[in-house]
């Protein structure tokens, strides 16, 4: 009967490499950044200037489709 020998366990040195070098690239960017560059144009300290913000956008977005 012939045995297989067991694969080695991970050691903490390859996990540690590998947590050093994702640490050396930096932070990484999440889902929010997007969602801010969406949604920044259109934050507003009033109504008033929501309402000019809204109609810039609908006024480019009509002259993009062709209407």
């Amino acid at each position: 009967m012939m045995t297989r020998p067991l694969p080695a366990a991970p050691s903490a040195g390859l996990v540690r490499d590998m947590e050093e070098e994702d640490n050396q690239r930096g932070p990484e960017r999440d889902e929010t950044d997007t969602f801010y560059q969406l949604v920044r144009p259109l934050m507003a300290d009033d109504p008033a200037e929501l309402s000019r913000k809204l109609a810039e956008v609908n006024k480019r977005s009509s002259q993009g489709s062709g209407r």
